[in-house]
C-alpha cells in the first residue's frame, strides 16, 4: 500500500466530523498557494456556484449535515449532483465551500475542535508534506476516482 493510499485509508477510518476537520485543516495549510484551475471544455464551474449557494441558504445544522453526507456518500440530491462533477469541479466545490466557511456564510469547525490521536497523527503527517502531496491528498479525499486523477 502506498503512503498516499494509506493516508486516505486512515482518513476513512476516522469519524465523519473528524474527516471534515482534517479536510478543513489541510485546506487552511495550502490555501495561500492554491489557485483554482480554469474551467475545462465540457465543464461548468457555475454548477458548483449553485450548489454552494444552495448550501448557504440552509440552517447551520443542515449545512453541517450536508457536509457529513458528502463525506459519507449519502443518497441526498446534493450529493447526486456532486457525483456528476468532473475532478476539477469537485475540487472547485470544496475550495468554494472552504472559502464560504472562512467568510462565515457556511458553518465552520469550532476553533477548539479536538482531533482523536489517529486524527492528530494523520494531520501531523500531512503537515510534513509539500503542497503537491497535500493537494493530491485533498483530491483523493473528496472522492475523485483514479481515472479522473489521470487528467488532473
Amino acid at each position: 500500500m502506498s503512503a498516499a493510499t494509506e493516508k486516505i485509508s486512515t482518513l476513512r477510518s476516522l469519524e465523519t466530523d473528524e474527516q471534515l476537520a482534517i479536510l478543513w485543516y489541510a485546506y487552511q495549510k495550502i490555501k495561500g498557494d492554491l489557485t483554482p484551475e480554469p474551467e475545462r471544455e465540457g465543464e461548468n464551474l457555475g454548477d458548483t456556484d449553485s450548489l454552494v449557494s444552495n448550501i448557504k441558504q440552509m440552517s447551520e445544522e443542515e449545512q453541517l449535515q450536508v457536509q457529513r453526507d458528502f463525506i459519507a456518500g449519502s443518497d441526498r440530491q446534493e450529493f447526486q449532483t456532486y457525483k456528476s462533477y468532473s475532478s476539477n469541479q469537485k475540487l472547485y466545490f470544496w475550495y468554494q465551500l472552504a472559502a464560504a466557511m472562512e467568510q462565515n456564510s457556511v458553518v465552520s469547525f469550532p476553533n477548539d475542535y479536538s482531533l482523536s490521536s489517529g486524527g492528530k497523527k494523520l494531520l501531523g503527517l500531512l503537515k510534513e508534506e509539500d503542497f503537491t502531496q497535500q493537494l493530491v491528498f485533498i483530491r483523493d479525499a473528496v472522492g475523485v476516482s483514479t481515472e479522473e486523477t489521470a487528467r488532473v
